[in-house]
């Protein structure tokens, strides 16, 4: 029964549905989704229709807590913030699965796909194993598989395949490594997940 899972599970794989483990994913879409999943736990009291942004913000912020495993990474967009004095603009609103998180998915996926939106999750899932399939498929990833332990990329195919720059910010060649990384682990995928480890650790060293 979807009451005994803890709303902190229950988004968590709405986020996974949603295709959080590739791209960060506004609240009000979770909120949204959410309710389409589980309304009796996502809802107003007195208004069921409309989706209670609230308790999934609550739930995803317990989600984000290391005590129940870190599962996701983000926030929700504070506009308070945001003052003609200070000119400071409102934190991004948005939330991402953490390699835990797409782990805790994969691992609960047959009980998560019987609680509803298990034909959009597996369709989720089928879009993910095409985007890998394009990593399994770049030179890099073969020159890895035909010498692991000898395998030294340079900066110029790292950054081809992770497409960017080579000069880009260290922050976008760790969220491009991290997009792979989540999706490898979300598929378990245990190869890919060590040629990622392997070549962000080989831009450590060159960048």
């Amino acid at each position: 029964m979807t009451e005994q899972k803890p709303n902190r599970e229950l988004v968590v794989y709405a986020l996974s549905v949603l295709g959080g483990d590739s791209q960060p994913i506004h609240t009000e879409d979770i909120a949204v989704k959410c309710h389409e999943l589980f309304p009796e736990s996502f809802s107003w009291t007195k208004h069921p229709e409309i989706p209670d942004k609230d308790i999934v913000r609550v739930a995803l912020t317990d989600a984000r807590k290391r005590q129940y495993g870190g599962l996701v990474e983000g926030r929700t967009g504070q506009r308070q913030g945001h003052s003609a004095k200070t000119k400071r603009r409102p934190a991004p609103d948005g939330w991402l699965l953490t390699s835990a998180g797409a782990e805790w998915v994969r691992q609960h996926a047959a009980v998560l796909e019987s609680l509803g939106g298990g034909e959009e999750f597996k369709s989720h899932r089928q879009r993910v194993l095409k985007q890998l399939s394009k990593v399994r498929k770049h030179h890099l990833f073969l020159t890895y598989l035909a010498n692991v332990k000898g395998f030294e990329p340079q900066i110029g195919d790292l950054a081809d395949l992770v497409r960017c720059r080579v000069d880009a910010a260290p922050s976008v060649w760790e969220g491009r490594f991290d997009a792979v990384e989540r999706k490898a682990v979300a598929s378990g995928q245990e190869d890919v997940v060590d040629f990622i480890k392997r070549c962000r650790e080989a831009y450590d060293r060159q960048r």
